[in-house]
């Protein structure tokens, strides 16, 4: 699954990354004149992360587009899987919930630093929670599962993303390259 994702996949990415920042990056050079290569690549880079995340959660299996699916799963029990673990059992659910953590580390760590305004934790976790909670809504309506314990896993994993651009932030805060990283847009 990896392998695909790297040769087919993260390509498509790419490009349609580059079409919807182009615009971005001309406004932006009009509004803020030239800004450093690493601050574009950054903002390039959560476009390629946002654009992955959808891909992997609404994309992977196809849409059912008649919005009418033959069943609806819907789990709003948190934790559930700690005594079901449905038909895929137990270590396919670990994996699964380990993922679902491990997916959403990367928006953590990049939204603070492309968006100042959310560098408290409360507002990036926030942020992710409300971005999963749409996506888990919407799969609920195309034929896919909305599981809480999704919401949970994805928002803890951004969390620690965010932890991760801290411990950098501390690490690096001084450094020249690092300061034009998290400059304003």
């Amino acid at each position: 699954m990896i392998i695909y994702y790297l040769l087919m996949v993260l390509p498509v990415v790419a490009v349609l990354s580059l079409l919807v920042y182009l615009p971005i990056f001309c406004i932006n050079k009009k509004k803020h004149g030239k800004r450093p290569f690493v601050r574009h690549l950054v903002i390039y880079a959560l476009i390629g992360v946002v654009l992955s995340i959808l891909y992997a959660t609404i994309l992977i299996d196809g849409i059912n587009i008649t919005f009418h699916p033959g069943y609806h799963l819907l789990n709003l029990i948190p934790f559930v899987w700690v005594k079901e673990t449905y038909e895929m059992g137990a270590a396919r659910m670990v994996e699964q919930l380990l993922m679902n953590i491990v997916m959403l580390i990367p928006l953590g760590f990049i939204l603070p630093i492309v968006f100042p305004s959310l560098r408290q934790w409360w507002k990036t976790g926030l942020c992710i929670m409300v971005f999963i909670l749409c996506i888990e809504v919407f799969q609920y309506f195309i034929g896919r599962s909305a599981d809480i314990d999704d919401l949970i896993m994805n928002t803890l994993g951004g969390l620690i993303g965010y932890a991760i651009m801290k411990l950098c932030n501390r690490c690096f805060g001084r450094k020249t390259w690092w300061k034009n990283i998290c400059s304003m847009i």
